[in-house]
């Protein structure tokens, strides 16, 4: 293999890995949010027909502006 072959393959891998690097993490974001987003859904479905707050009540209750 000549030194010039193996160049070409090293920079291959090297763009390979930083793609699948990148790839990696997107996913990872993705899970994140999906996994926030059940959390949410879990939370709903736990109060489901409980009182509900508006954020000025919440405010008030809080003693925050």
């Amino acid at each position: 293999m000549s030194t010039n072959s193996a160049n070409i393959k090293k920079s291959n891998f090297k763009r390979e890995q930083k793609y699948v690097v990148k790839r990696i993490a997107e996913l990872r974001e993705e899970l994140e949010d999906l996994i926030d987003y059940l959390d949410l859904l879990e939370a709903r479905a736990r109060n489901f027909g409980k009182k509900r707050y508006t954020t000025q009540e919440v405010k008030k209750l809080l003693k925050i502006a």
